[in-house]
């Protein structure tokens, strides 16, 4: 029998963030989340998104051992915005059995027929800063930070649990080019835009001097994905949230800002050494080694993720990711990088996914949105 308790005490919430370790500790592919990131995130004296959201955490049990965990979250700012009544399931990991799968859902159904919501999509958390969508395709290959891993027999439960597809995100991998000149045409492109709608580029230390640009960060990136899947506006507490989170790993070299001639910014791209084997050595855990091992790579690692892309709408016809993708390509070579893996991109993000036409990159995995209509 499958018992599904409720999440409240300090115990169950460490049990909660612990428990995809123990789920994957035997699948070399699988990478822990930031243990002390986790807990934050579901802190709503610690997350901002709580201003706007309501979430509930179950574990499920049986025999006394924890085989499953769900959490479901009602963002009411992106309720609003996409007029839906829908709540998100999030954070959903569990054993080969359809009856702990079927208990967890159960849960999240009740909860979100009690809050008058009538579809349930996910995986989505409370903002689409936070990890999302389920893995699909590339199970053989190892994780990123930033996404989830899971198992392929999930896929199969949400389908017998009533789930189809919603939306679909895909990663791609990129092979950065040795000389500049090999990409002759980007180049171009990059060059043509600055001069013609006469842009130009900052480089950030990321030191006060960056701080005071969080606000046009933080407004940017809200203007940037205002039309995509499931956004909500973040706050600026928020987008200073994000930049002290990654500010210790950012490298100036590979976060790129374009400024437009009234010194307005109109688009950033940055990219981070990948500290996936760093995070994996130390189960997640930035003390008392972790955060050693993650500073030597930062210092070491050939290869990078793209994390996050912004263009001011206004400007996205003008080849202002020309711009951004060329000054990064050389900031790669600066730096010694050999490979880039890009964080995912919703599959009809026309205009972000043509330009990997132009670099040499191939999609290398597919995770998805689920919807259940009740």
């Amino acid at each position: 029998m499958v018992n599904v308790v409720e999440v409240k005490t300090r115990r169950q919430i460490k049990q909660f963030v612990d428990y995809p370790n123990k789920l994957y500790k035997d699948v070399p592919q699988f990478l822990p989340s930031v243990y002390s990131d986790s807990l934050n995130t579901i802190n709503p004296r610690k997350n901002h998104a709580f201003d706007f959201c309501e979430a509930k955490f179950w574990l499920a049990k049986r025999d006394g051992k924890i085989v499953g965990r769900i959490a479901a979250i009602i963002n009411y700012k992106a309720n609003e915005k996409w007029h839906k009544n829908q709540l998100r399931f999030w954070n959903v990991d569990f054993i080969d059995d359809i009856e702990v799968s079927k208990a967890l859902f159960d849960e999240v159904e009740k909860w979100a027929k009690q809050k008058a919501c009538d579809e349930i999509v996910g995986p989505l958390g409370f903002t689409d800063l936070d990890l999302e969508g389920m893995l699909v395709d590339g199970f053989d290959e190892i994780g990123v930070f930033c996404t989830y891993y899971n198992h392929p027999y999930y896929i199969e439960h949400l389908k017998n649990l009533g789930f189809e597809k919603d939306v679909d995100w895909v990663e791609y991998k990129m092979e950065i080019p040795k000389n500049k000149e090999e990409l002759y045409t980007l180049s171009r492109m990059a060059e043509f835009s600055k001069r013609v709608y006469k842009l130009h580029t900052v480089e950030y230390k990321f030191g006060q001097d960056f701080v005071s640009a969080v606000p046009d960060f933080t407004k940017l990136l809200n203007l940037s994905y205002d039309n995509l899947y499931s956004t909500s506006e973040l706050s600026n507490e928020q987008g200073a949230d994000l930049f002290k989170n990654f500010k210790p790993v950012l490298n100036p070299k590979t976060s790129i800002w374009v400024y437009n001639e009234s010194d307005e910014l109109v688009g950033f791209i940055a990219a981070i050494a990948d500290i996936s084997k760093a995070l994996k050595e130390s189960k997640g855990k930035l003390f008392p080694l972790g955060w050693a091992r993650i500073l030597r790579a930062v210092k070491s690692s050939d290869e990078y993720i793209a994390l996050l892309v912004g263009v001011r709408p206004d400007y996205q016809a003008k080849g202002v990711i020309c711009v951004l993708l060329d000054g990064l390509i050389e900031g790669f070579q600066s730096v010694g990088a050999k490979v880039c893996r890009i964080c995912p991109m919703l599959e009809n993000n026309d205009n972000v996914l043509s330009l990997m036409n132009i670099i040499p990159s191939k999609p290398y995995k597919r995770r998805r949105s689920f919807i259940k209509r009740l």
